[in-house]
C-alpha cells in the first residue's frame, strides 16, 4: 500500500509542476492548461516513473492476491459445511421421530374405527349410530347404554 501512496503523490506533484510551468511560459488558461498538463505530464511520468510504478502495481496485485485466497478458503469452508456429518440415510432427527410416531399413532387409530365401522371401508364416525341403539356397537372406552 506504500508504493501506491508514493507513485499517487509523485504524479500529483509531477501534474502540478507541469502545470505550474504551462502557466509561466505559455498563455493557456483554464481547462485547456490542465488538459495539457495531464497529457505531458503523463508521458514524463511513464519514463521516469518506472520503477514506482512496478512497485506499486506488485503492491496492489499482493491485495487482490490476499483477497483472492480469502475467497478460495470462504468457499471451502461453505463447501465443508455443506457436507453431511454422516451417510445421510436412514438417520433421522430426534424431532422427525416424534413426528413420524405421532402419524403413525394416529394412522392406528383411524384404522381402528374403520374396522369397527363395518364394510367397505366406510368410517362411521357416530352420525348414523344416533337413531339405533340395538345394533350400534360401543367405541372402545365407552360402555355399552342401558336398556
Amino acid at each position: 500500500m506504500r508504493g501506491i501512496a508514493v507513485y499517487t503523490s509523485l504524479r500529483v506533484a509531477l501534474l502540478a509542476a507541469v502545470w505550474l510551468l504551462i502557466q509561466v511560459v505559455t498563455p493557456m488558461r483554464g481547462l485547456l492548461a490542465v488538459a495539457v498538463a495531464l497529457v505531458i505530464s503523463g508521458v514524463i511520468s511513464f519514463i521516469v516513473l518506472d520503477r514506482t510504478r512496478d512497485k506499486a502495481s506488485a503492491g496492489l496485485s499482493g491485495v487482490f492476491r490476499r483477497i483472492d485466497e480469502r475467497i478460495e478458503r470462504s468457499k471451502v469452508a461453505e463447501d465443508f459445511d455443506d457436507e453431511p456429518v454422516g451417510s445421510g440415510q436412514g438417520e433421522a432427527r430426534p424431532e422427525q421421530e416424534a413426528i413420524d410416531q405421532h402419524e403413525e399413532s394416529a394412522g392406528l387409530e383411524d384404522r381402528d374405527e374403520s374396522a369397527a365401522g363395518g364394510a367397505g371401508g366406510h368410517r362411521d364416525d357416530g352420525a348414523d349410530r344416533q337413531g339405533s341403539g340395538d345394533d350400534a356397537e360401543p367405541r372402545e372406552g365407552q360402555s355399552e347404554p342401558t336398556r
